[in-house]
C-alpha cells in the first residue's frame, strides 16, 4: 500500500506500473487526469489504466488531501460484504517445487463499490451575483457529480436544491470542488454581491 500527501491546490504525476489502481483512502474527494479525460476520486473505486502508462492526482480544495492506494495486476470487485471475487485469472506454466499453502487471514469487503462507465463534461455554468440557476436535470443513470468553483474572482457558491439560497445548501470556496452521489436535480447561488460565478461539472455515469 501506497501514502501520498498532497497540499492543497496542489497536482501530483504517478507512474502507473500496473493495470488496476485500488483507491483505498482519502481524505476528501479529488480529480484524477489522464491523457485527455479525467475522474473523481473516491473511496472503494477501481479505475482501469491498462493503456495508461502517468496519471496526475489533483488536489483542488482548500484543504490537505491524504489518500492510500495500491496498484495491481488483479482486478477485484466486492459482491457482497464479506465476499471477494477476482475477475481475470491467473494462469500457472509450471511447479517446480510442492506448494504447502494455508491461508492465514480473512479477507473481508466491508463496502460494496460500483465504478461509473460514462463521463459527461458538462458546459460552464455561469451565474449572477445573487441569483440561483439550475446546474443539472436529474437523471436515474447518474453515479456522481462532481462541480468545481472556477470563478476568476474569490466568490462562495451554494448547492442544493430548489430552494438553495443565500444561507442555505452546501458551499463551494473558489478553486474548491463538491462530489454529490446522486441522480437529483442540482442547483446553484451565487452568493456575491458584485461578481458573477462560474461552475465547471463532471457528470459520472452509471
Amino acid at each position: 500500500m501506497s501514502k501520498l500527501v498532497l497540499a492543497a491546490g496542489s497536482v501530483r504525476t504517478l507512474q502507473v506500473t500496473k493495470r488496476w489502481f485500488n483507491l483505498l483512502n482519502a481524505s476528501h474527494p479529488f480529480v484524477i487526469r489522464f491523457e485527455h479525460d479525467e475522474v473523481v476520486g473516491m473511496v472503494g473505486r477501481q479505475y482501469d489504466f491498462e493503456n495508461i502508462k502517468r496519471i496526475e492526482i489533483h488536489n483542488p480544495s482548500d484543504d490537505e488531501l491524504r489518500i492510500e492506494y495500491e496498484i495491481a495486476h488483479i482486478h477485484i470487485t466486492s459482491v457482497a460484504d464479506g465476499n471477494v471475487k477476482v475477475v481475470n485469472s491467473i494462469s500457472v506454466d509450471e511447479i517446480k517445487q510442492p506448494v504447502d499453502a494455508k491461508i492465514e487471514h480473512e479477507v473481508k469487503v466491508l463496502a460494496r463499490s460500483e465504478v461509473g462507465l460514462g463521463l459527461d463534461s458538462l458546459d460552464d455554468i455561469d451565474i449572477e451575483p445573487q441569483q440561483s440557476k439550475k446546474v443539472i436535470e436529474a437523471n436515474p443513470n447518474r453515479k456522481e457529480l462532481i462541480l468545481q468553483n472556477t470563478s476568476a474572482n474569490p466568490v462562495e457558491i451554494r448547492v442544493g436544491g430548489a430552494n438553495v439560497g443565500q444561507r442555505n445548501g452546501g458551499i463551494i470556496k473558489a478553486g474548491g470542488a463538491l462530489g454529490l452521489s446522486n441522480g437529483a436535480a442540482v442547483y446553484a447561488f451565487n452568493t456575491d454581491q458584485s461578481y458573477g460565478a462560474k461552475l465547471s461539472v463532471i457528470e459520472v455515469l452509471l
